[in-house]
């Protein structure tokens, strides 16, 4: 349910965002390109920062910088939300990612999120991908071609993006770095509206970016949610 609270404040803003997953639920109002549930508070090591989120997520965040890149849990997969956790925890083990409390905590979010993201969609199944990336990959700004996508950063930088105002600017030069983009933290989860929502220009949609890493020695653990390919979009209210 989305809070009234939200609703009064954040009421045509084209990025609505709070501290609970009900801000993801944003994503269904008119003019909202992005919703975000900002997480970083919960990695963050000043406990004061760190009192509404869960106190383990600092633990996560540091196994997760320095598990070996080998060991880093890999898969893409199209999967029921019911199954989420024992396929995650094959792919987890086909990864060689070393069981354990944090390998737990890890299967259990991506789970949550899987569950929230199923919900928001309306739809039975979700494409996901967990992917180790070391390089700049999607380096240039774009918008997304489906309805809604879902993203967050476990380890590494996390995902650049530009307010709407300044999407078409960044489109016109793909290439260039674009003054005041912003950047989500470790941990926040952002959902994205593409151009692919039922109702939309193509030209509407949040614009985004990889962070450009090559060379840098930096690997990044991201996880990415998209409907199925199949999917027949139906907005609710």
């Amino acid at each position: 349910m989305i809070q009234a609270d939200l609703v009064s404040e954040q009421a045509l803003c084209p990025v609505w965002a709070g501290d609970g997953p009900g801000a993801l639920s944003g994503i269904r109002q008119a003019g909202v390109e992005m919703a975000l549930w900002r997480r970083s508070a919960w990695a963050s090591p000043d406990q004061s920062a760190n009192q509404s989120g869960d106190a383990s997520a600092l633990a996560l965040c540091h196994w997760l910088a320095t598990l070996p890149e080998a060991q880093l849990p890999l898969c893409r997969m199209e999967l029921q939300p019911a199954d989420t956790l024992a396929r995650l925890q094959a792919a987890f083990d086909a990864s060689g990612t070393p069981r354990g409390v944090m390998q737990q905590a890890l299967l259990h979010d991506i789970n949550l999120l899987v569950e929230h993201f199923a919900d928001i969609v309306g739809c039975d199944s979700v494409r996901l991908g967990l992917d180790a990336i070391t390089n700049d990959a999607c380096r240039r700004w774009h918008r997304d071609c489906l309805p809604l996508r879902l993203v967050t950063t476990y380890r590494g930088p996390g995902t650049e993006w530009l307010q709407p105002a300044q999407g078409a600017a960044a489109m016109a030069q793909p290439d260039e770095n674009m003054t005041g983009s912003e950047q989500l933290a470790s941990l926040d989860v952002a959902l994205f509206k593409g151009c692919g929502w039922t109702g939309v220009a193509h030209d509407t949609g949040i614009v985004h970016r990889s962070p450009r890493i090559a060379g840098l020695g930096v690997t990044r653990l991201v996880l990415v949610l998209n409907p199925p390919f199949d999917f027949q979009w139906e907005p609710r209210a």
